[in-house]
C-alpha cells in the first residue's frame, strides 16, 4: 500500500469489524452444518452429546474460517472468472471438508459427500454475502483486486504537486434532512468529516428546482432556458424530457462550452456530463449520435462483472433491498399512513428501486474507485435511490431517510480508496442538487389532475394534453442496458471473455424485462392546450392562441375565466403571466406583484414562498418567466400550513417549484472557504465557487 499514517483507532475499528463479520459468520456457519445433518439423517436423529456439540463447533469454525478466506485468497490471486469461479473454488473446498471431518460431526455414512457438499456451498455463499455485505473490510479486498488489475503502483508516495477532487451527489437531500441524518447516526461516515473540520454549508439551488438545471448549473455554470424537468417547445412543436437521453444530450450541447467543471475528469451516474473526458451511466453521452467529447468508460463497466465478489455482493443486496421495499410497501398499507401512493407495490417502482438503489449506485461506486486508481482530476457522481424512494415514500419517511446508511458507508469506502490508492489526494465534496418537498398530490387532495381541471374550465372543443411523467430512474435503467450492450459488443473481440459477456448480456436482457412497463400517451401534436408539470410546479402552453408566448390578456380572450378560476383554487398558490406591455406578473387570491417593477397590489402572492428573502424569490421567479421555453402560465402549488405542498405529480415527496425544503441544497465541504452559502441565489453559482476550490492550489 502506499505510505500513509495509520491511526491505531482505525487499526481496532478494522479488526473489530473483521471479528464481528468472523462472528456471524461462525454462526451461520452452526446453522448451516445443523440444518444439513437434519436433511442428511431426519429419522435417525437423536439429541447431540455434549461430547458431539463440542466436536461440531469445531467442525463449524474450521469450515467457516476455510470459507471466510478463501475470497481473499482468490482475489489475491486474481482469479479471472466471476462468481462461477468462486462456487467452484468453495465446492472443491467444502467437499475436502466433510471428507475430512464428515466422521467427527455425524459419520461419514450419513452424509452424501458431493449433494452435501453443494449444499454447504450454497448456504455458505448466501450467509457470506449477507453478513458482508457492506462491510468495509470485506470491500476494500475487492478494491485491491481492482487496483492491482490496473497495474497501478501501490509502493509509490503520493504526488504532492497534485490535488484532485471527488464530488458525490446525493439526489433530492435537502440540508434540513442531511443534518438529521448526520445528528440520527445514519451517516457515521459524514459525522465524522464534520467532526474532522468539514463544513455543511446550505445554499439555494434556485427555479426550477430539479436535477437538469441544477447538474447544469453546477458543471457549466450556466443553465439558461431550461424551465422544468420537462418542457414544450412551442415553436418547434416538440416536448422536451430531461431524463429523455436525446433530450439530455440537447441539453448538455447547448451548455457546453469546453469549459465545464469536469474537463479532463470522469462523470458517472449523471444527467450531464460536465466536459468530462470519461463518462459512464450519463445520459446525455448515451445516444447513438452523439459527438460529446468523451470517452465511455466501458472498461470500469467491464471489471465490476470481472470481480468475483462486486456482483455477487450487489446481486445479495439487490434481494435484501427487494425485500425491503415488500415490507415497507406492506406496512404503509397495513398502518393506512398517508399520504401515499395508492399503489406502490407491486408495481413497476418495486423493481425501479431496487435497480436504482442498489444496482446503479453500487456500479457506480465502483466506476467512481476506479477512476480515483486511474487519476481522474475531478470526479463528479450521483447517488439517485433516496430521491427515487422519497418520490413514493415521502422525503422524511424511515423508507427515504435509510437509503442514506448505504451512500454512507459507500462514501467511507471512496475515502479509504482516496487514502491507500490514489496517485493524489483528492478533496471529497458531498453535496445535493435540490431538496424535496412533502404533501398529498393534487389529484388526492381535489379528485382530479390539474389536466382534467383545465379540461373542465375550458370549452369542450377544446383538446387538453399532458405529458406523462417518466422517472429519472427508468431512463438510468434503460442506460445501463445502452452501457452493458456496447461493453459485451466490446468485448466480443477479445479473446477469453465469453462467460463474462454472457452474463453481461443476461443482466442487461433481464433489466429489460424489469424495465417494461405500460406506454403512456404523450402530447398529440394538435392539442390546443398542454401541461407540463414537474413536482408542485406546471407551465401551462396555449397552442391555439399563439406558436410564441402569448399574453394573460390573450389567454383571457380565447378561454374567459379560465386564468381567474385558476388563481382562486384553494390547490394552486399563485399563477405567473405576462401582460400585453411584458411586464410579469405573479397573481394570487387576494393580490398580485408586478415581478418588473416590485409594485404590490394587495396581499404580496409570494409572501408564503420568501422563505427568509422575499427579493431572491422574486428576482428566481422574474429570471424562469423569462426563459424563452417557458409556458404563458406558470403555476405554484399551494403551500400548506403543515410546510406540505401539492405535487401536480403523482408523488409524495415532490420538487420543481417553490415551497418546503425543496430548494434547500447542501454541499459538505473541506472548510476550503468559511462561507454560509448566503450568496449563492441558483446553482450556477456553485460553478464559479468549485472552480476555484479546483485550482486553489495552483502557482501563478
Amino acid at each position: 500500500m502506499r505510505k500513509s499514517s495509520v491511526e491505531p483507532k482505525s487499526l481496532v475499528r478494522d479488526f473489530r469489524r473483521l471479528a464481528t463479520s468472523f462472528g456471524w459468520f461462525l454462526v451461520a456457519e452452526v446453522v448451516i452444518l445443523a440444518a444439513l445433518v437434519l436433511v442428511a439423517s431426519p429419522t435417525s436423529f437423536a439429541p447431540p452429546s455434549a461430547g458431539l456439540i463440542v466436536r461440531g463447533l469445531g467442525v463449524a469454525f474450521v469450515v467457516a474460517a476455510a470459507n471466510f478466506a478463501i475470497l481473499p485468497v482468490l482475489l489475491w490471486l486474481r482469479a479471472p472468472l466471476i462468481v462461477f469461479t468462486v462456487g467452484a473454488a468453495t465446492l472443491i473446498v467444502n467437499t475436502l471438508l466433510l471428507v475430512l471431518m464428515a466422521d467427527l460431526l455425524l459419520g461419514a455414512a450419513l452424509l452424501n459427500v458431493v449433494p452435501s457438499a453443494l449444499f454447504l456451498s450454497l448456504a455458505n455463499a448466501v450467509a457470506g454475502g449477507l453478513i458482508a455485505l457492506d462491510d468495509d473490510y470485506t470491500y476494500l479486498r475487492f478494491v485491491i483486486h481492482t487496483v492491482r488489475g490496473t497495474g497501478a503502483r501501490l509502493d509509490q508516495p503520493k504526488d504532492a504537486s497534485r490535488r484532485g477532487m471527488v464530488l458525490l451527489e446525493i439526489d433530492g437531500l435537502s440540508y434540513e434532512r442531511m443534518r438529521a441524518a448526520v445528528a440520527h447516526g445514519l451517516m457515521p461516515a459524514a459525522r465524522d468529516l464534520l467532526r474532522a473540520g468539514y463544513c455543511l454549508m446550505r445554499f439555494d439551488c434556485g427555479l426550477p428546482s430539479q436535477t437538469s438545471s441544477s447538474q447544469v448549473g453546477i458543471m457549466y455554470g450556466d443553465n439558461e432556458d431550461i424551465p422544468a424537468f420537462r418542457w414544450y417547445d412551442k415553436r418547434r412543436r416538440k416536448m422536451r424530457v430531461s431524463n429523455n437521453p436525446d433530450d439530455a444530450h440537447f441539453i448538455n450541447a447547448r451548455h457546453s462550452n469546453g469549459r465545464g467543471l469536469l474537463r479532463q475528469g470522469a462523470s458517472i451516474n449523471n444527467l450531464v456530463n460536465g466536459d468530462a473526458a470519461r463518462s459512464l451511466l450519463t445520459l446525455s453521452t448515451i445516444p447513438r449520435n452523439s459527438k460529446l467529447q468523451t470517452e465511455r468508460a466501458l472498461d470500469a463497466l467491464a471489471s465490476f462483472w470481472l470481480n468475483p465478489y462486486t456482483f455477487g455482493r450487489t446481486l445479495a443486496l439487490c434481494v435484501a433491498d427487494l425485500c425491503i421495499e415488500i415490507y415497507q410497501a406492506l406496512r404503509q398499507q397495513i398502518r393506512g399512513s398517508r399520504p401515499r401512493l395508492d399503489r406502490r407495490f407491486p408495481s413497476p417502482y418495486t423493481g425501479l428501486r431496487v435497480i436504482t438503489n442498489v444496482f446503479l449506485r453500487d456500479l457506480a461506486v465502483y466506476a467512481t474507485m476506479h477512476e480515483i486508481i486511474r487519476g481522474a482530476p475531478v470526479i463528479y457522481m450521483s447517488f439517485i435511490g433516496y430521491d427515487e424512494v422519497a418520490h413514493h415514500a415521502g422525503p422524511d419517511s424511515p423508507d427515504a431517510m435509510n437509503t442514506l446508511r448505504g451512500f454512507d458507508r459507500h462514501i467511507r469506502h471512496i475515502q479509504q480508496t482516496i487514502r491507500y490508492f490514489a496517485p493524489f489526494d483528492y478533496d471529497l465534496i458531498i453535496l445535493s442538487d435540490h431538496g424535496q418537498s412533502a404533501g398529498a398530490t393534487f389529484r388526492q387532495r381535489y379528485g382530479k389532475t390539474l389536466r382534467r381541471l383545465i379540461d373542465d374550465l375550458t370549452r369542450a372543443d377544446v383538446r387538453v394534453g399532458e405529458e406523462q411523467a417518466t422517472e429519472a430512474g427508468h431512463s438510468f435503467v434503460q442506460a445501463l442496458v445502452a452501457e452493458l450492450n456496447a461493453a459485451s459488443q466490446h468485448l466480443k473481440s477479445q479473446e477469453g471473455r465469453r462467460i463474462r459477456r454472457a452474463v453481461m448480456r443476461a443482466t442487461a436482457r433481464t433489466l429489460e424485462g424489469v424495465e417494461k412497463r405500460q406506454q403512456q400517451p404523450g402530447i398529440q401534436g394538435g392539442d390546443d392546450i398542454i401541461v407540463c408539470a414537474s413536482g408542485n410546479l406546471a407551465h401551462i402552453y396555449f397552442n391555439s392562441v399563439g406558436e410564441h408566448r402569448v399574453s394573460l390578456q390573450a389567454i383571457e380572450a380565447e378561454h374567459p375565466g379560465l386564468v381567474d378560476a385558476l388563481i382562486q383554487h384553494e390547490g394552486i398558490g399563485f399563477v405567473v403571466a405576462a401582460n400585453d406591455d411584458g411586464h410579469v406578473l405573479v397573481l394570487g387570491k387576494r393580490g398580485a406583484r408586478d415581478l418588473s417593477t416590485g409594485v404590490v397590489t394587495g396581499e404580496d402572492p409570494l409572501a408564503p414562498f420568501a422563505d427568509g428573502d422575499l427579493r431572491r424569490r422574486a428576482e428566481q421567479l422574474l429570471r424562469l418567466a423569462q426563459f424563452e421555453s417557458s409556458g404563458d402560465l406558470i403555476l405554484n402549488s399551494a403551500l400548506y400550513a403543515d410546510g406540505s405542498v401539492a405535487a401536480f405529480e403523482e408523488l409524495i415527496g415532490s420538487h420543481g417549484g417553490l415551497g418546503g425544503q425543496q430548494t434547500h441544497a447542501f454541499i459538505l465541504h473541506p472548510c476550503i472557504e468559511q462561507s454560509d452559502g448566503n450568496h449563492i441565489n441558483n446553482s450556477a453559482d456553485v460553478y464559479a465557487l468549485l472552480e476555484a476550490w479546483k485550482h486553489r492550489g495552483d502557482s501563478d
